[in-house]
């Protein structure tokens, strides 16, 4: 198997600008609003992901884990099981990401990357990197259209009673929730820069402290 150094790839995602951590979306779409910057989000390339995956590479992420543990939703697995999967499915998917950066850094200027991604494989290669930190209490992850999806498709399921379906809720919000507000062992270990917001901050104070951290502005 090839193993390519890390200094190499880091010199390859040298324009290449991370941005991890609550909220990230909207600050990266905020940015790329202002600057036209080129977006890359792993969420949107999950599925294609997927779609590549092999069983004898990625197995994590060909597992069918809701019929594997004979439940009706995926958000019904045991939150360790969903918490599990989440990380073992991050550490086959990102070598793909980093592959699919490489080029896209590449063909722009500059490219900001959002999304979920194996942080402590990423922060050896990455040579710009910021963690947002929700310390609000008014964050809901399952509040954007996309994520809103997930929840839609249980509550519109006949094969459920409606309790059934409450619980899978009540997992779901626990999963995503466990880690608000609270600063990952990884960012405090590494050099990722840690910006705190809150119910008071505005979009717009922490895009100007973003791009200030990344020197987009002068």
């Amino acid at each position: 198997m090839m193993t390519i150094a890390d200094n190499v790839i880091k010199d390859k995602l040298q324009n290449v600008y991370f941005i991890w951590g609550w909220g990230k979306t909207t600050i990266a779409k905020a940015l790329q609003g202002k600057y036209g910057f080129y977006l890359c989000s792993t969420d949107d390339s999950r599925d294609w992901h997927m779609k590549k995956a092999l069983p004898e590479y990625q197995p994590c992420m060909c597992r069918d884990y809701v019929r594997e543990y004979g439940v009706k939703s995926f958000w019904a697995l045991p939150r360790d099981v969903i918490a599990e999967r989440e990380r073992q499915f991050l550490a086959e998917v990102t070598p793909m990401i980093v592959s699919d950066l490489i080029i896209l850094a590449a063909q722009h200027e500059v490219v900001l990357c959002e999304g979920d991604i194996d942080y402590q494989m990423v922060i050896p290669v990455a040579a710009h990197m910021v963690h947002l930190c929700n310390a609000g209490t008014g964050f809901d992850w399952f509040a954007r259209p996309d994520h809103r999806d997930a929840l839609d498709a249980i509550k519109q399921r006949t094969d459920m009673s409606e309790r059934e379906k409450a619980e899978i809720i009540r997992n779901a919000y626990h999963s995503v929730a466990q880690m608000e507000g609270v600063v990952p062992d990884w960012v405090i270990d590494s050099s990722v820069k840690n910006i705190v917001w809150d119910d008071r901050t505005s979009v717009a104070q922490t895009v100007s402290e973003v791009e200030r951290y990344f020197s987009f502005v002068q």
